[in-house]
């Protein structure tokens, strides 16, 4: 049994790992740079250990001889840079470390979007049409045309919204070629690529909760809404996914166990889809570690996502059946993240000057921030993410309203007006939206440069003249998590 865990990711799904582990009985140990200092995951762990900077060259033998080193029996990457590594796992596995997800042959299948489409269609899950293209780029226009304009470009070990490129027409492929193959390598090692077809922004990102054992036991805990994209990373997400009919509903859960089942997972995923407008649903990929948007499962099913993760990691057979998951009202996360919501979402940083969080029935908040903190644009933007949940979404939306005017992280730039905006706009009051809807949100690039410039220094200077806020006072002792406190309820009632 793990007794102690090395967590070598940061922010809040470290402080969430630390969270359960804690209420599991399991020592923390959290691997940090100077970048760090102030987080709170960092004050919350049981122990620490703190290198002056990362080098990505030595990721992988910092993280493991830190590990060996203070006596950890297992290593979390949570859903940081190591997190679907194949290597990283398989060496964990020979030092003797237990690797807080799925197998190595599985993360194999999973890590390679060639791989995991093959494996979607022998499990005869339908999958975007595509092909395969070597690192010839008279070849992959040749696929290209094959195919029909428009295409995707994609790293074949991409994730996270890198490695892909829309190309529109023939013109434009060999520059998006060798953007996307430069991309890859840098970021994943790797310049294979390959092509599907693009089905435009009128579809819907909607994924399944998937955890296995390694015991040959599979459920799924339902459908999440992820179509509030920003350069094709996730902003909002919804459980369950909303205007589903019951067939394509389960259709969706049975397809998504299907290709867990054919790569031999047994831990916690994500299946990943495109639905259109007609409910025609194609695979895209999975995802074989937990996901940023878990806790809107956690709120609809009362599971926590991460103790089953562990569990799994360990051997133990999953604890509840298919026809224990039972399902309770609407969930939806916000994530904050420090970037500029009038300047194309680009990333800013600095120290937290400000910061308040709702709370509140119904209303949950994981974050990797406090006053002080110090938000480097050399990491992940996510500050925070507001979950907040209710017996049905029209609720959910109106407490998301409310909870979200309370927010405050200052210091920097963030994309809450983008939030403030969504919660005002129909198509998501409605529930009827697709991948385009970011695209209607109004930029400052609209205003002239000097008014954009004015808008900006008249926010920061009715920031700078509000009184300050009286800290919240901590708790005198660490025997309750914070999770427990603030978050008492799992269960709607």
């Amino acid at each position: 049994m793990v007794s102690r865990i090395l967590i070598c990711c940061r922010g809040e799904i470290a402080h969430r790992f630390i969270r359960t582990s804690q209420l599991l009985g399991i020592e923390t140990v959290v691997i940090y740079s100077a970048d760090d200092d102030e987080a709170p995951f960092v004050l919350a762990a049981d122990a620490t250990i703190r290198v002056e900077a990362w080098d990505p060259a030595t990721l992988i033998e910092t993280v493991i001889g830190a590990a060996v080193d203070c006596g950890a029996d297992a290593v979390a990457p949570g859903y940081g840079p190591l997190a679907e590594n194949a290597f990283f796992a398989e060496v964990c596995g020979y030092a003797g470390l237990v690797f807080i997800g799925p197998n190595v042959a599985a993360l194999r299948h999973t890590g390679d979007k060639i791989a995991a489409r093959t494996a979607a269609q022998r499990a005869e899950v339908p999958v975007v049409p595509g092909l395969t293209i070597d690192a010839d780029v008279e070849t992959g226009a040749r696929a290209a045309d094959a195919l029909g304009y428009p295409v995707l470009l994609k790293a074949a070990l991409g994730g996270g919204g890198r490695g892909i490129r829309v190309v529109t027409q023939p013109a434009e492929f060999a520059g998006a070629f060798a953007e996307v193959r430069h991309e890859a390598m840098r970021a994943f090692g790797s310049d294979q690529l390959y092509l599907e077809k693009f089905l435009g922004e009128a579809v819907r990102h909607i994924e399944v909760q998937v955890i296995a054992d390694k015991h040959g036991h599979y459920l799924h805990l339902g459908t999440r809404e992820c179509s509030v994209q920003r350069r094709r990373q996730k902003i909002v997400e919804e459980a369950p996914a909303h205007n589903l009919s019951d067939d394509v509903r389960q259709r969706l859960h049975d397809a998504a166990l299907a290709v867990a089942r054919e790569v031999g997972y047994d831990s916690v995923g994500t299946v990943e889809f495109l639905v259109d407008a007609s409910e025609q649903f194609y695979f895209i990929e999975m995802n074989a570690r937990i996901q940023v948007e878990h806790p809107v499962t956690e709120q609809i099913t009362g599971i926590d996502i991460v103790e089953q993760l562990i569990r799994s990691a360990q051997g133990q057979p999953l604890s509840i059946t298919q026809a224990q998951v039972q399902f309770h009202g609407h969930a939806l996360e916000f994530r904050l993240c420090a970037e500029s919501a009038h300047g194309d979402f680009l990333p800013t940083g600095g120290h937290v000057s400000d910061y308040r969080v709702p709370e509140g029935p119904g209303i949950r908040v994981d974050s990797g921030i406090q006053i002080g903190s110090l938000m480097s644009p050399m990491f992940d933007s996510l500050c925070l993410k507001l979950i907040v949940c209710a017996n049905h979404r029209a609720f959910a939306v109106q407490r998301a309203r409310a909870a979200l005017d309370e927010c405050l992280v200052a210091g920097f730039s963030t994309n809450l007006p983008v939030h403030a905006w969504l919660l005002s706009y129909p198509p998501f009051i409605d529930g009827r939206y697709d991948l385009s809807i970011c695209n209607h949100f109004p930029s400052a690039h609209a205003l002239p440069a000097e008014d954009a410039r004015l808008m900006h220094a008249v926010a920061a200077l009715a920031r700078h003249l509000q009184p300050p806020s009286a800290p919240a006072p901590r708790p005198a002792s660490h025997q309750a998590s914070a999770w427990t406190q603030r978050n008492s309820h799992w269960l709607l009632s």
